[in-house]
């Protein structure tokens, strides 16, 4: 390598640069000429006047070499992760095609040309489901819409076909005659004009009396237009639809001023629910399903429920393990605002995965998830063995509810090495979880052991959890490594009773017991034991499980310190300082309004774990 002991740059006429550089060799001495860009050359003049700025390029250049590198190297690991096993007995998250003209022809009419152009034209509408745009079809037929309506606003097919037929009954209500997809597109924006400005346009017939149309839509509470005297066309029909329905609250419900004022607060959507609908939604939770006026308004979000999905619910899901529907969604009334056919598919993902009907009851939020949210939850449920472990525990579902919640409380306890997470801990309230962080105790009340042993022993609870307690560490052990430990024994082919009688064994490192195990099956071992047999075949499972547990406790002076390994037995110091931060929680908007400020302010400290709501 030669050299470089400086040199002398120029810039010529020609816009090009010549540079002189002295080499240490005499043949290299020459001046050598390179012709770049003027712009170029000049960014060189400076490079060699300014050691500072090439220094800053230069890092600049290597770290973006590192990132470089970094995204490689985590590219390279996600293909080289293997996949999990599927225990999904044949149960998967469906993968639909996108909706082409040929479908569209055949589930809606006109030709295979009209639907290519429209397509074309709108390719947005190629993101929809199948199932909605063929439900959104069947409702605007059901209207007196045909195929040739719906190709001149193909748009209309976004809308869920529940939404459609409400805009529409809405429009009904008001008085628009006729009512045309046009007006079914631009809803919005025609329910906050004024009904004089509506009348003068044609679209509602000047003789319609508006106020007295709405009034005499509750057909079963008289609302005298009499005491609605400041209503007039001069006002939008959003305000007047808001007015009247607020007096049929007031009436029905026994609603008051802030009852009134929290319902357009929190659930501000109702006002665009057909005052068919709310009155039919009222009359069902009042007559039907026996709810006090109290529950409803405490549970204000029910008027912007479908009746008729409601009544589905309540005639085709009678009992959920022997409970009654009516006390089911007394308890839990958002359930009433799942589809019946989501809850039906629920249930059946439920049953599939082995899990028995009473976890449902135990966690009945589970029932307002939709259906494919809770079959792939189900399935990432098997995909961490943290989870899969607590497969047989009753509240398993609360896993499944609260599953971002839980990985994330997961993925922070592993950070700082703790291994005793039970399903009470992770998917229980923030306080009591901030709790357990602070204190870095790593042990359990042993709830998920006793469980778990019990379902695979066929044994009581209470019996097993009194074999336990004899042992004064068991509660510092995870469920996971009992389970590790039971499979490892299972596959020694030792029975499930030799087992359940040396079940404390259950509770030491596997490493400790295969060592232990070989140990067995030396010689030397029986002479020093000093058994009354000349090899370790004559020994019966039991005995060999209980000689085993007797080696390892030896060396610990049967203190029940065996269980502990050499990692273990270190002790953290200054526990609060490692505490890493915990993700700030996940706001997100409330499905029926936005919930009142205040709702959600949270602060996150160093010790104090804010959680991400579910």
């Amino acid at each position: 390598k030669k050299k470089w002991n400086g040199g002398n740059t120029h810039i010529n006429n020609q816009k090009t640069a010549v540079f002189y550089y002295p080499f240490s060799t005499k043949e290299d001495c020459a001046p050598k000429q390179i012709e770049v860009h003027s712009y170029l050359a000049h960014k060189c003049i400076m490079l060699r006047n300014n050691q500072n700025v090439t220094y800053q390029i230069l890092r600049q250049f290597v770290a973006m070499k590192q990132r470089n590198y970094a995204v490689k190297s985590r590219q390279n690991k996600k293909t080289e992760v293997q996949t999990p096993i599927d225990n999904s007995k044949g149960l998967d998250v469906p993968v639909e095609e996108t909706i082409n003209a040929h479908f569209l022809k055949s589930q809606i009419g006109s030709t295979h040309g009209k639907w290519n152009s429209v397509l074309d034209k709108y390719p947005e509408l190629r993101a929809i489901k199948k199932q909605d745009a063929v439900n959104t079809a069947k409702a605007l037929k059901r209207l007196n819409f045909d195929a040739e309506n719906i190709l001149q606003k193909p748009l209309v097919l976004h809308q869920n076909a529940l939404t459609v037929e409400n805009r529409y009954e809405v429009l009904h209500e008001c008085g628009f005659r006729p009512i045309t997809l046009l007006l079914l597109s631009k809803f919005v924006t025609v329910i906050n004009k004024t009904v004089s400005m509506l009348k003068s346009y044609g679209y509602i017939p000047f003789e319609v009396n508006v106020l007295a149309n709405l009034c005499n839509t509750f057909s079963k509470v008289e609302l005298s237009a009499k005491n609605l005297k400041e209503l007039n066309d001069g006002m939008d029909i959003k305000y007047m639809r808001e007015c009247i329905l607020n007096a049929y609250l007031r009436q029905v419900l026994d609603m008051d001023d802030n009852d009134i004022k929290k319902l357009w607060q929190v659930y501000y959507r109702v006002r665009h629910r057909s005052f068919k609908s709310v009155q039919s939604v009222v009359e069902l939770l009042l007559e039907e399903l026996k709810f006090p006026k109290e529950r409803i308004i405490k549970n204000a979000f029910l008027l912007h429920g479908d009746a008729e999905n409601m009544s589905r619910i309540i005639n085709e899901i009678k009992r959920i393990d022997g409970q009654d529907i009516h006390e089911i969604v007394y308890r839990r009334p958002k359930i009433l605002m799942s589809s019946c056919d989501g809850l039906l598919k629920t249930l059946e993902h439920v049953k599939a995965f082995g899990i028995h009907e009473s976890a449902i009851t135990k966690c009945l939020e589970i029932l307002t998830l939709g259906p494919d949210t809770v079959l792939e939850r189900l399935k990432d449920l098997n995909s961490i063995d943290e989870f899969k472990v607590l497969g047989t525990n009753p509240r398993v579902l609360r896993l499944v509810h609260y599953q971002n919640k839980a990985r994330l409380r997961l993925e922070y306890l592993n950070q700082l090495k703790v291994r005793c997470a039970s399903l009470h801990i992770l998917s229980g309230g923030s306080e009591k979880f901030a709790k357990f962080a602070r204190e870095g105790l790593d042990r359990t009340k042993g709830r998920d052991v006793v469980v778990y042993l019990a379902n695979i022993m066929q044994r009581d609870e209470n019996y097993i959890r009194a074999l336990l307690s004899r042992h004064p560490n068991w509660c510092h052990i995870p469920v996971l490594q009992v389970k590790q430990c039971y499979d490892f024994l299972r596959s020694k082919k030792f029975p499930i009773t030799a087992i359940c009688n040396n079940i404390h064994l259950l509770l030491y490192p596997i490493q400790r017991i295969e060592e232990k195990l070989i140990e067995l099956h030396e010689p030397e071992c029986l002479e020093e034991l000093q058994l009354p047999v000349n090899s370790i075949f004559d020994l019966d499972n039991n005995e060999m499980l209980t000689l085993i547990l007797y080696l390892i406790e030896c060396e610990f002076h049967f203190t029940g310190d065996g269980i502990w390994t050499e990692q273990q037995t270190q002790p953290v110091e200054n526990f609060n300082n490692l505490l890493p931060d915990f993700p700030e929680s996940l706001n997100k908007i409330y499905k029926y309004g936005m919930k009142p400020s205040g709702a959600n302010h949270s602060s996150t400290h160093r010790t104090e774990v804010t959680v991400a709501q579910n």
